[in-house]
């Protein structure tokens, strides 16, 4: 994900008078990557479930976080909550499951960040979670072997967890990613996907 440290001084009209940034060059870099290949995104599911996760919460208060579903439901949960309402929260493990799965399928359609699902979705499988300190990554991974040829074209990350009330069980779509040419796998191969975030 990297990250960008900028400060500023303004004197008492506003004016600037220092500026100075860390990465600058890096998130510059990235936005202009973006704007040139823009098929590489994340959901704008996911980026409202990490705002949730840093939006700022007072004691006995709640945070929300609104996504559409896998299902094409449009959803708005508690996210951050006090003690006495968190089975009515995404992070209810009382009524469901939180964890992540990885998705593949053949849909071909370019992604958008209003995806909430494949296109056409072939298997899954839940993803193993690590996480390396000293390099600051953290990777989920799913591997999978094929019992016939197949062209993968399109792989997912889902997010398994409370979506609505405290018992209503569902996932989020994070990343939808195309291979415009097609990843062929042949009868008796195993592929491995694999998610490697920076931070």
């Amino acid at each position: 994900m990297g990250k960008m440290i900028e400060v500023i001084v303004k004197d008492r009209d506003g004016k600037i008078v220092k500026r100075e940034a860390i990465n600058e060059d890096l998130y510059n870099e990235y936005i202009k990557r973006m704007s040139e290949k823009p098929f590489d995104l994340s959901t704008r599911w996911f980026l409202r479930v990490l705002f949730a996760i840093f939006q700022p919460g007072v004691t006995s208060g709640k945070t929300t976080v609104s996504f559409t579903d896998t299902t094409g439901t449009a959803r708005t949960q508690d996210f951050k909550a006090s003690f006495g309402t968190t089975y009515n929260s995404f992070f209810n493990m009382v009524s469901c499951n939180n964890r992540l799965w990885i998705t593949y399928g053949s849909g071909t359609t370019s992604p958008t960040r209003d995806d909430y699902k494949l296109v056409n979705k072939i298997s899954e499988g839940l993803a193993g979670v690590t996480a390396d300190e000293t390099q600051g990554t953290l990777t989920f991974s799913a591997s999978f072997t094929m019992t016939s040829d197949i062209t993968i074209y399109e792989v997912g990350l889902e997010w398994e967890a409370c979506v609505s009330g405290y018992s209503t069980c569902g996932r989020v779509l994070l990343d939808r990613t195309v291979f415009a040419n097609g990843i062929i796998v042949k009868a008796g191969q195993t592929v491995t996907f694999i998610y490697r975030f920076f931070l």
